[in-house]
This record gives C-alpha cells, structure tokens and sequence, in this order.
C-alpha cells in the first residue's frame, strides 16, 4: 500500500500514464499542453518515477531473491552490497536493451 496522500498518487498516476501515452502517441494534445505548462520538467519526472520503481522491483523481486538463495554462510546476514550492485547494474542494462525492440512492436520511442 502506497505511503502517498492521495493528491500525490493521482498525480504519479497522471504523470506516468501521460509519459506512456505520450511513447505510444495517444496523448491529447490539450493535455501535453497544460502539463508542459504547469509542469514543465514533467517527462523527467515521470521517467524517474518509472526508473525507481523498476529498479526497486529488480531489487526486491529478482537481485534480492537470488543473492539470498545462492549464500552458504550468514543466510540471515546482510546482502554484499557489492555483489548487489553488480547484479542490479547488469539486470538495469539489460532493460536498457530492450529499448531497440520497442521499435519491434509499437511506434513507441524512447525518452
């Protein structure tokens, strides 16, 4: 459950779902018009809403996971940061990636 009063998850739900519209070229032009006015940074906003939840699920649901399973010793211990790191890292370029195949299936583009 979101710890966001809910003024703020209306407008995290604005925000990426306005940035998604946009990549996939469904986004009103009024409504690209007020938020480039009221909100002017509000593409990056919404790209790093998304970075952060992607990387807060690739560490919670895939690193996390994987790194606990694969130690021997100290299973309670704490994760090696740095292995963590590394893993994150790789798993963070492998999205990045995916960013070519977007072209594949939609008329999407990147930010």
């Amino acid at each position: 459950m979101s710890t966001e009063d809910p003024n703020e998850d209306d407008l995290i739900r604005l925000l990426v779902n306005s940035w998604v519209a946009l990549r996939a070229g469904t986004l009103d032009p009024e409504q690209r018009a007020v938020l480039d006015r009221e909100r002017p940074k509000w593409e990056c906003e919404a790209a790093t809403l998304i970075a952060e939840g992607i990387l807060g699920y690739v560490t919670v649901e895939m690193v996390e996971p994987d790194l606990a399973y694969n130690r021997t010793e100290d299973a309670d211990g704490p994760l090696d940061q740095e292995e963590l790191a590394a893993r994150l890292g790789a798993h963070m370029l492998d999205f990045v990636d995916y960013r070519d195949d977007l072209a594949r299936v939609s008329v999407g583009k990147p930010h």
